[in-house]
């Protein structure tokens, strides 16, 4: 499926944010945000920690010079992928550095078949599984940035309650009971504080790509 002309137009505002490279703001704000990301993917693939910050290292590096030449286009697609190909590309970098230090400890006989046995005991880092990874660690990533902002955009007793009746799914009239208001009242406050996660999570899309 191809992105749709939203998610390339929030893309390239992000983009053109980053292509400015004396806008500290938006450096720091992409860098909190992808930093921990690429690093969750790179370790639920499989890699040990000190090569995850490798990955997330030499993706910055990588997406740093060449963010000039990043257009946003139907072909190229949104920003989040192409930065998310780059990690991909060195998650499978930091599996084929294992290979000659396995195989060099391999008891295996001459012929490609130590080779063999090493490939088959490096995990799997076919390209689906790793799309999967970004997907799942963007989308959680996303929802704790908007979880955070929302917290700080409503009162503090109206956040308690979204996160009793919504987060932790308890019934109303328990979260009526824990911050003494009525069931009626814990619904409107609940719809209202949903409507502001809903405004921060189109806002966020349109800042993050």
């Amino acid at each position: 499926m191809e992105p749709s002309s939203e998610t390339l137009r929030t893309s390239w505002s992000l983009v053109v944010r980053l292509k400015n490279t004396g806008d500290q703001q938006s450096w720091a704000e992409f860098d909190e945000l992808y930093r921990p990301l690429i690093f969750r993917v790179a370790v639920k693939a499989g890699l040990r920690e000190d090569e995850a910050q490798d990955v997330v290292q030499e993706t910055m590096a990588a997406m740093s010079r060449s963010i000039q030449d990043f257009v946003a286009s139907s072909e190229r697609g949104s920003f989040r992928a192409w930065l998310f190909q780059m990690a991909r590309w060195r998650i499978k970098d930091q599996f084929q550095k294992r290979l000659p230090q396995a195989a060099a400890g391999s008891d295996a006989p001459a012929g490609g078949s130590a080779r063999t046995a090493t490939v088959e005991r490096v995990p799997n880092a076919l390209e689906p599984d790793l799309s999967a990874l970004c997907d799942e660690a963007w989308t959680s990533r996303r929802r704790e940035t908007a979880l955070k902002e929302l917290e700080l955009e409503v009162k503090a007793e109206h956040y308690q309650i979204f996160h009793l009746a919504v987060l932790e799914e308890r019934p109303i009239k328990e979260v009526g009971r824990i911050v003494g208001r009525s069931p009626a009242q814990i619904y409107l406050i609940k719809h209202r504080v949903g409507n502001v996660l809903k405004r921060i999570v189109k806002r966020l899309g349109k800042r993050l790509g």
